[in-house]
């Protein structure tokens, strides 16, 4: 089984094992590992795999009947589509998009082939699109009355933290912790890294380096997608420097409000910017509100980076780049990814009953003067709060006591405390965790 899909696979297992014909939409971003995906689930299987692209109807059809062998008609793709003796046949378009978006009739030629039983044979349609954002705001109205025959939808999200340490064992936990921040969890770009090499190395050769895919997937993401590219890197540049509120963004970039909200919404649909928000307590009157991030990690990166000196990149080899503007900065840009690394691992502990309380779901507060990293609140009110810290040498009982103060000013009284650390506890801390069972030390071997 491919790595870090289980569940999308049990997903794909349960629909293909459904008698009759099926119409699956699977979409997720660029990168995330759809193809591979479906690959992996047709193999020893009979199915046939068309990639469409950006051409007219008529360009299409002659360019998947090529690929098959057979006329430029449906009704000729369609039986060839169907011939074989299996119990039943896949058909697989991916970046299907193309098709719907030149022709009105492509959707309803596939519904009939659902229902029209060619050569008998019932087959699983898998529609398979990066462009997860049209899927999800346009596509319905779009295609009309044949959103009713989808059969269901299968969204492809990032791995997490853990797939990435499955996938490079040979890291350290610090360098799996920098790719990750720097990467996320997108295997189509973990590829183009080397676990024989460092951090540094990994980014100067894949990233930094002109012409390399990763060099120029930043444009892609945003000069291929969003109109007016300057306005977009105006606001990302100035959220990559700290500012993460509407009427920040305002001051600096000039635009009007207004202006700015829209954009965010277009960065939003994109998954490039996400908005923060914290878990629900008493203490709302205390907590920041109207938070913005880049979530996209590499745009984030070169943002942050990259972008404010890409005049100096042109005169400076990749590592002189990256020891000047990239080395003092790096373990501050890892940090909030290690926030995400520690609930994800709490999630993991709940999941296998491993908690002293069960709590479904973990998320943040954000607080006017302190935040809580981990916040978990169970059923009958039960609280766990935990503090992250990786750029800290120590944790130190003076951020037990600021921990405690942040719980205070969400309005809740913790049951349960966790620290995670990037190195070590003090001492002081240590002997109140011996004598309190109710906290919980937690540092990179046990992550």
């Amino acid at each position: 089984m491919l790595l870090g899909r289980g569940n999308e696979t049990k997903y794909l297992e349960n629909c293909y094992s459904k008698d009759g014909s099926q119409l699956i939409v699977m979409y997720g971003r660029e990168g995330v590992g759809k193809t591979s995906l479906i690959m992996d689930f047709c193999k020893g299987r009979e199915y046939e795999y068309y990639l469409a692209r950006a051409c007219s109807e008529g360009q299409q059809l002659a360019l998947m009947a090529g690929e098959l062998g057979c006329e430029p008609t449906y009704d000729s793709v369609f039986t060839r589509i169907t011939v074989g003796h299996c119990r039943k046949k896949i058909l697989v378009i991916d970046e299907f998009q193309y098709m719907v978006k030149a022709s009105d009739d492509f959707m309803k030629q596939i519904i009939r082939l659902i229902h029209d039983n060619f050569n008998n044979q019932p087959v699983m349609v898998v529609l398979c699109s990066s462009a997860f954002s049209w899927v999800e705001n346009d596509m319905v109205t779009q295609i009309g009355e044949a959103a009713y025959e989808i059969s269901g939808f299968l969204k492809v999200k990032e791995l997490s933290f853990l797939d990435l340490v499955r996938r490079f064992q040979r890291f350290s936990f610090g360098d799996a912790m920098g790719v990750y921040a720097v990467l996320g969890g997108v295997p189509g770009l973990w590829r183009y890294f080397n676990s024989a090499l460092s951090l540094k190395d990994n980014i100067c050769r894949t990233i930094l380096k002109k012409g390399t895919v990763m060099n120029r997937q930043v444009d892609f993401e945003i000069a291929e997608k969003l109109r007016e590219p300057a306005v977009y890197h105006t606001i990302l540049s100035r959220m990559a420097a700290g500012e993460d509120k509407l009427n920040e963004l305002y001051n600096s970039t000039g635009y009007s409000r207004a202006k700015i909200s829209v954009y965010l919404k277009n960065l939003m649909e994109l998954e490039i910017v996400e908005k923060i928000y914290s878990v629900e307590t008493d203490g709302h009157d205390n907590a920041r509100k109207g938070i913005y991030r880049i979530k996209n990690h590499l745009i984030l990166f070169w943002f942050k980076f990259v972008f404010p000196h890409l005049s100096m990149l042109e005169f400076m080899s990749e590592e002189e780049f990256y020891d000047k503007y990239i080395a003092d900065g790096i373990r501050a840009f890892e940090a909030p990814f290690f926030k995400e690394v520690c609930r994800e691992y709490m999630e993991l502990l709940a999941q296998s009953s491993s908690l002293p309380v069960s709590i479904e779901g973990f998320g943040s507060w954000c607080g006017k003067v302190g935040d809580i990293d981990v916040l978990g609140i169970s059923e009958d009110g039960k609280v766990i709060a935990g503090m992250c810290g990786w750029e800290k040498d120590f944790i130190t009982y003076e951020d037990y006591e600021w921990l405690q103060f942040c719980v205070k000013m969400a309005k809740l009284k913790a049951d349960y405390y966790y620290f995670f650390t990037g190195g070590d506890f003090d001492e002081k801390l240590k002997a109140e965790a011996e004598v309190k069972k109710n906290i919980t030390l937690v540092d990179p071997s046990q992550l």
